[in-house]
């Protein structure tokens, strides 16, 4: 399908719309622009360039000049009926949830009924919602204001300045640009339910990718002279523009159900590594202290890192992606719709570096019921292969958990999670999520 790296329609009405927006300022419109211009030709032909150009410029904020009841006319595209959430942050599982199935569901009638200039309205309030996030500001940051001046005092004639706050933040200003790289949107679910779900874990990881880029980009601005910090900026904004353009894709692709079969097939199952756990920090012996667990890695009792892999030879002990996880410790997701994964499966066992004298049981629960648990699976032994149902529920919080023998001996007990993979209702679970169907 083809694709323009710009639109010079859509470039005059963002270079000439000069209304101050909040936490990405001028981000807001650079990212809706980058992601417009990677739709499809055949989608921007059907919303029309005109709205596409309102989309990217009057329709960037709404829910900003929406904000303390100010613009009431608003009130139809920024408040969801019967949920309480703000839409600029990443919000709890299922308000996030409930709210992203309605604005889906409004813009996909009002594409389908011909009504592009309201589906433009709803379809700008979600895409704010979920850029919002992806910015290295107050609205991603893991800590306060006050502790990053404490970590990071600036010089005196900086004290001024807010590192996250609103007005004289430092969080985007100045000028950049995002790279002009080629990228095709990709599909983020089949149905509406799918894709919030999707719309949701990818919001959340945005957020923790955004707040890496915090501390260069104050250290550089305090101390440096910007430019470092401006190539930040343009990094976060790229990561945040490709989802955008996803998500826009997606809502698209949806109202016309013209979805690719492929796409449809790369979500046959999930890669859980792909996806963000629910941070629960717990103490755990050493050597897993520091971290309770690692993704695609291990540590074995000197706390050095090794690739997964259980004990024996061949394709049996190679692990293709997975956790290595301290003892005891469990591991817990929110997947919000639930339902539209059905099963669950792994392989679960010690590390092939654990000392002799490891003991743990694994155990699979989901909202509270322990769906299986193994027998006690020893250092040495090869690790066993688990598949379980997943119950039908509007929020499902799955937890993978590990049970020591000795909870005290946690030198021996490295465990491991091989290949947790999803799998979408309906979809056979013979084999483990292949490289091109993770997320």
């Amino acid at each position: 399908m083809k694709r323009s790296t710009i639109i010079p329609v859509l470039l005059l009405s963002v270079l000439c719309h000069t209304s101050d927006a909040r936490a990405w300022g001028p981000g807001h419109r650079l990212i809706r622009l980058w992601a417009v211009a990677r739709l499809p030709e055949a989608q921007r032909e059907f919303i029309g360039e005109q709205h596409l150009a309102r989309l990217c410029s009057e329709y960037t904020s709404l829910q900003d000049r929406h904000a303390g009841g100010n613009a009431p006319e608003l009130d139809p595209y920024c408040l969801v009926p019967g949920v309480q959430l703000s839409l600029h942050d990443v919000n709890p599982a299922e308000p996030s949830a409930r709210a992203s199935v309605w604005f889906l569901e409004q813009v996909i009638e009002r594409l389908r009924s011909g009504d592009m200039g309201e589906a433009m309205k709803y379809l700008g309030v979600l895409c704010h919602w979920h850029e919002d996030p992806g910015c290295p500001s107050a609205h991603c940051s893991p800590v306060r204001e006050d502790a990053l001046k404490i970590l990071l005092p600036p010089p005196p004639e900086k004290a001024n300045l807010n590192y996250l706050y609103g007005y004289g933040g430092i969080a985007d200003t100045g000028t950049y640009r995002i790279a002009d790289v080629d990228y095709r949107p990709r599909l983020l679910g089949v149905t509406v339910e799918e894709a919030a779900l999707r719309m949701y874990q990818h919001q959340r990881l945005l957020e923790r990718r955004a707040a890496a880029h915090i501390i260069p980009i104050v250290q550089d601005t305090v101390y440096g002279d910007g430019a470092k910090a401006q190539r930040h900026r343009a990094e976060a904004a790229l990561d945040n523009a490709k989802h955008i353009a996803d998500l826009i894709d997606t809502v698209v692709c949806l109202a016309r159900d013209t979805i690719d079969p492929a796409d449809a097939q790369r979500w046959r199952r999930q890669r859980l590594t792909e996806w963000l756990p629910d941070a629960r920090w717990t103490m755990i012996g050493h050597p897993y202290y520091v971290t309770p667990f690692l993704v695609d890695q291990a540590m074995d009792a000197q706390r050095r890192l090794h690739p997964l892999a259980f004990p024996g030879e061949g394709d049996g002990s190679r692990v293709e992606f997975g956790y290595g996880m301290g003892a005891p410790h469990s591991l817990e997701f929110t997947l919000a719709p639930g339902g539209i994964f059905d099963r669950f499966t792994c392989r679960v066992g010690l590390h092939s570096t654990a000392a002799p004298g490891g003991e743990v049981a694994f155990a699979i629960a989901a909202n509270g019921s322990e769906l299986y648990r193994t027998g006690p699976i020893r250092s040495g032994q090869p690790p066993e292969s688990i598949d379980v149902v997943l119950p039908e529920a509007d929020v499902l919080e799955l937890s993978l958990q590990v049970h020591p023998s000795d909870p005290a001996d946690s030198m021996r007990n490295l465990t491991v999670w091989a290949e947790p993979t999803l799998h979408r209702r309906g979809t056979a679970c013979s084999a483990p999520a292949p490289a091109n169907e993770a997320d």
